[in-house]
């Protein structure tokens, strides 16, 4: 398989001399993509920002309107804003203007806008530990472990009575990290064969944790 070709490639050569081979293996449908699109993007003009989508992403009506009003509220600062993804229950956004929130918690990468600072705040925290999803949730998470948190019922089945002001927020936050109050794009979530319902159904409905609010359909 591809995957036990490229564990051999690099058992046989720890210093990556045989790279061209191990980049040989990687499609554009593939995985792990990055030099690849190095190679790609390397005479594009410099942007302050990146918009990054999943290559199956769906995009909502007017979603060049909707981005740039997303780009005109976001603070020069930021790291990362979510445009697509899903959010546990307990996990609150909170209202910082009128398109954008500060999230406690997401899940998925369906569409995010990244800054060079962002790039930079993310590289200089590797490796990632588990999915990279699930890192970046908790690089969120980490911004409320403390009294601001736990005043906004972040982790609980409440609803916030107090929202620190944006002033406090920008001293707690270490991962500037916003998000779109309405996700721009979502994924479909394909029904899978090996693992459908009985009824013909899509196996991800039956699955799906009740605790969770999904951007996907």
């Amino acid at each position: 398989s591809t995957l036990s070709s490229f564990d051999f490639y690099l058992d046989k050569d720890s210093v990556a001399m045989n790279l061209n081979k191990v980049a040989g293996l990687i499609t554009i449908s593939g995985f792990a993509r990055g030099l690849s699109l190095l190679n790609e993007n390397q005479g594009m003009d410099p942007s302050p920002v990146c918009v990054i989508l999943e290559d199956d992403a769906q995009l909502c009506d007017r979603f060049v309107e909707r981005i740039q009003a997303v780009l005109d509220e976001l603070p020069r600062d930021f790291h990362f804003c979510s445009i697509g993804y899903s959010r546990p229950k307990f996990a609150p956004i909170i209202d910082y203007s009128t398109e954008i929130g500060i999230p406690s918690c997401l899940w998925y990468l369906t569409g995010y806008i990244l800054s060079a600072a962002g790039a930079r705040f993310l590289a200089s925290s590797l490796p990632v530990v588990g999915p990279v999803d699930s890192w970046i949730a908790v690089k969120m998470r980490d911004n409320f472990a403390n009294r601001y948190g736990d005043s906004l019922g972040v982790g609980k089945h409440a609803k916030s009575h107090h929202a620190p002001l944006p002033k406090e927020l920008s001293k707690i936050m270490k991962f500037r990290a916003f998000a779109a109050k309405v996700p721009l794009c979502t994924q479909k979530q394909a029904v899978s064969q090996s693992q459908g319902t009985r009824g013909g159904g899509n196996w991800r409905d039956a699955k799906k944790d009740s605790d969770v609010e999904y951007s996907g359909y």
